[in-house]
């Protein structure tokens, strides 16, 4: 064969070859669509409150903490960083100096300054609107004071060394005075209006909600103009949606899919240990056997945490091993996990007479990854040790009702995060008194947990945080099940910081 012609025909056979295995690697990163200026999010549930301070559940928090700004905020490295103020400084035990970012406009217009962060802010003190959600956070707050048009202090009632904190999350968020005072609560938790990044433009309930990009955020220019979530509660559809190119983000993504999301040639599995645990709520206030803590413990000896994060979750998850998740600077990890013995629970259930009086778990679909298949794998754990549980599946509108007027019929599901890296921002913003889920008291619990909350002595408020925590193990008002590593489905071409607390900064979406 001529020289000439056999290296022309094995350069054709090198460049066959190439094409064959470009065709058999797709690019790990397509483009995204040309022209793409939309990001659509499909959550498990749809969104039902966008006033910041009426709301602590994950599906409003994802839009949220993009509609509103806080003085500071907590970043991806876990830090504090300038938000609205742009510098802080303790004055004393009981007052902090904030300066104020100047310039700032809400998305309608109004001027940031102040007078509008002493009004919001005060909103959420103990002192301030009794319907809002977020107030027991601030329990330890007194008053704002105006210094000048961007300086105010914040003056505690006693020390608080987890101000910083607070301010940085849940209630934190600033929202506009003139505004509020002008449409009322119910307007302005309808088309709510900030100073973040997102800008509301409508809403259809049960179908989509959609923001667009504010050009005029001082955080910087987002990588989209405009970003729609879409509620879709069966895991199938959120899935089929995600890997069809429908949705760019999914937000509960089941794990029984992660593995069918990793192999696709359009999308990727993100994993996140999620920040805070799912638990069984517990009605306390409602009778025999609800009210009785050795039931409790019963229900919670007859659990077998290790299967549902075996079989469940595939093993994506922490079987706890108490109040405290893994992030927690009071998290013991001597403490072993939390017990499964059915014989140990079936005494209990002898002790207190128990009769197969029935319980009511009320559980969602979509609201929590596993929340259905694991109330029903838990139910006939139940079964199994003798108790009479029926399973009821409410839709997530009647839950958030049932939520704020506390009034589940027994158990629920409920995901408390650990906001502040501290019990006091996992377990006592949420069951303290007047709290979102105060179905008991414990006086000597709120006891520790008040002096704790108000010393600046870190070996005293860890002495108070143990002790609270034996109380709590002993009646179980929440009886934790698992800490999961949460997975999103996210299309290959974007890229997105999701943070271990559920939120998703919209600054952090972006195309590859």
């Amino acid at each position: 064969m001529d020289t000439r012609f056999r290296m022309c025909w094995l350069l054709i056979l090198s460049l066959a070859v190439a094409l064959v295995l470009i065709a058999a690697c797709p690019s790990s990163s397509p483009a995204a669509p040309a022209g793409k200026k939309e990001i659509i999010v499909v959550q498990g549930a749809d969104i039902q409150r966008m006033d910041p301070h009426m709301s602590t559940s994950d599906p409003d928090v994802k839009v949220i903490f993009n509609i509103f700004d806080n003085l500071i905020f907590r970043g991806p490295d876990n830090k504090l960083h300038p938000g609205l103020a742009t510098e802080w400084k303790a004055l004393n035990d009981t007052t902090w100096q904030f300066k104020l970012r100047r310039g700032v406009k809400f998305h309608n217009g109004e001027p940031f300054n102040a007078e509008v962060a002493k009004f919001s802010l005060e909103r959420t003190f103990p002192s301030g609107d009794p319907k809002v959600m977020t107030r027991t956070i601030f329990s330890t707050c007194e008053r704002v004071d105006v210094v000048d048009p961007y300086t105010i202090n914040i003056v505690t009632k006693a020390p608080d060394p987890l101000l910083l904190d607070r301010i940085a999350w849940y209630g934190g968020q600033i929202i506009p005075m003139a505004y509020y005072k002008k449409v009322g609560a119910d307007e302005f938790n309808a088309k709510p209006v900030g100073t973040g990044p997102l800008k509301f433009l409508e809403r259809v309930k049960d179908d989509h909600t959609t923001f667009e990009a504010n050009k005029d955020w001082f955080g910087g220019k987002l990588a989209f103009e405009r970003i729609t979530y879409k509620p879709m509660p069966e895991p199938a559809a959120r899935v089929a949606a995600l890997l069809k190119g429908e949705a760019d983000i999914v937000t509960v993504l089941p794990p029984d899919d992660v593995e069918r999301v990793e192999k696709s040639a359009n999308a990727e599995a993100v994993k996140v240990p999620y920040a805070g645990l799912y638990v069984l709520g517990t009605n306390y206030k409602r009778p025999f056997p609800m009210d009785n803590k050795e039931f409790h413990q019963a229900l919670s000896l007859a659990i077998d945490r290790e299967a549902i994060v075996k079989d469940l979750w595939r093993g994506l998850g922490v079987v706890p091993n108490g109040f405290d998740v893994t992030t927690d600077w009071t998290y013991d990890r001597s403490r072993p996990p939390l017990e499964y013995n059915v014989a140990k629970a079936k005494e209990l259930l002898k002790k207190i007479n128990y009769k197969g009086e029935e319980i009511f778990l009320e559980s969602t679909s979509g609201f929590m990854t596993n929340d259905k298949v694991m109330s029903e794998a838990i139910v006939a754990m139940w079964k199994e040790a003798g108790i009479n549980a029926k399973l009821e599946i409410v839709e997530f509108s009647v839950r958030a009702q049932k939520d704020r007027e506390k009034s589940f019929k027994g158990l629920w599901w409920t995901n408390p995060l650990s906001t502040l890296n501290d019990p006091d921002g996992l377990i006592y913003r949420l069951t303290g008194p007047r709290a979102a889920q105060d179905y008991i008291r414990i006086p000597e619990y709120d006891r520790l947990m008040q002096e704790a909350r108000t010393t600046l002595d870190q070996a005293k408020r860890k002495a108070n945080y143990d002790a609270a925590h034996k109380i709590a193990m002993d009646y179980l008002w929440w009886i934790p099940v698992i800490q999961p590593i949460q997975s999103y489905g996210i299309q290959k071409f974007l890229k997105a910081e999701i943070m271990g607390s559920n939120d998703m900064p919209v600054e952090y979406i972006q195309f590859k």
